[in-house]
């Protein structure tokens, strides 16, 4: 099997997985969110309100690209504008990680994101180079 396979199925995989935290289990709203925001929300404010959906529907976006990029694994050398565009979302996901810093957010979840992103970008380059690669016949 390709390794741009296996990376679209192993980011997939990791995308689905955001979407079950962000968007189910809340895991980064309590994590970098206001202390009791979920509280809040629950409670009708609609501020604390609109922070959970805006974290729900960034979560929707992470499922749906993750659900794509298991798909389309099952051509993946067909595939390289979705690992391209996985890699601008990356890019978009560092920028946003290097505001939060710069903002004077609790640096702990940026730096870590900020870690992956860059993994996922390395990998994503070195499945979208492989790809292009001629098959040998055999």
């Amino acid at each position: 099997m390709t390794f741009s396979k296996w990376w679209m199925r192993a980011v997939g995989s990791l995308y689905l997985l955001v979407f079950v935290m962000a968007a189910i289990v809340k895991t980064p709203i309590r994590e970098e969110g206001p202390a009791g925001v979920l509280d809040l929300a629950a409670r009708g404010d609609a501020v604390a309100r609109f922070v959970v959906d805006t974290w729900v529907t960034l979560g929707l976006e992470f499922g749906a690209v993750g659900v794509a990029l298991l798909v389309a694994s099952r051509a993946a050398e067909r595939a390289r504008a979705l690992v391209g565009t996985v890699c601008a979302m990356e890019i978009a996901g560092m920028m946003a990680d290097i505001y939060k810093l710069a903002r004077g957010y609790d640096s702990r979840a940026p730096i870590t994101w900020l870690v992956l992103h860059t993994a996922i970008i390395a990998t994503g380059v070195w499945a979208m180079r492989e790809s292009r690669r001629p098959l040998l016949a055999v």
